[in-house]
């Protein structure tokens, strides 16, 4: 695994337990049901946006690793005037 997709899932993580932490702090007090369902709700939407961001990395080192085509000027002919 190389730097970027480690760090992409790093920082997907950390939003992961971020939005999962917010869902089940706010329903805490209610408990029960409502408190799963916010853990739930609050899980899957910080994989989801956790896997979007681990995914933009991956692209940045897919990105990093493609060669670069370098277009060279047409050589111009001996003989033009300018």
């Amino acid at each position: 695994m190389n730097r970027h997709t480690l760090v992409g899932v790093l920082v997907g993580g950390i939003f992961a337990i971020a939005i999962t932490a917010v869902a089940v702090l706010d329903a805490f007090a209610a408990g029960g049901l409502v408190l799963l369902a916010s853990a739930t709700a609050g899980l899957a939407a910080g994989v989801c946006i956790g896997g979007l961001i681990a995914a933009n990395f991956a692209m940045l080192a897919l990105e990093a690793t493609e060669p670069k085509e370098v277009a060279a000027p047409a050589p111009k002919p001996a003989h033009a005037t300018a």
